[in-house]
């Protein structure tokens, strides 16, 4: 199986890989590079959110602000892939 990467750097996976792996619209797609590819974890709707309650902060109180959370990790990995762009020029 072949895609393209689209403009805007997006591929289409497949109806069978969808089907076998059970991807489903809303699923988070975790990507990470190993040994130069790509690797994609996928993680359902329901599992990300049931591990919500889960998540505490160090003192042990639960996260209230859930996509302040999620915002924070995003502008934190930004930064580091944006300083390692800049490290390789």
């Amino acid at each position: 199986m072949s895609n393209v990467v689209g403009e805007r750097y997006q591929i289409t996976i497949d109806k069978k890989v969808r089907e076998q792996l059970g991807i489903e619209p809303g699923d988070r797609a975790i990507e990470r590079v190993e040994d130069g590819r790509l690797v994609v974890t996928f993680v359902s709707r329901p599992h990300r959110e049931s591990l919500l309650g889960a998540l505490r902060t160090a003192g042990g109180q639960p996260i209230a602000d859930w996509q302040e959370l999620k915002d924070e990790a995003w502008r934190e990995r930004s930064r580091e892939v944006l300083d390692g762009m800049r490290a390789r020029r």
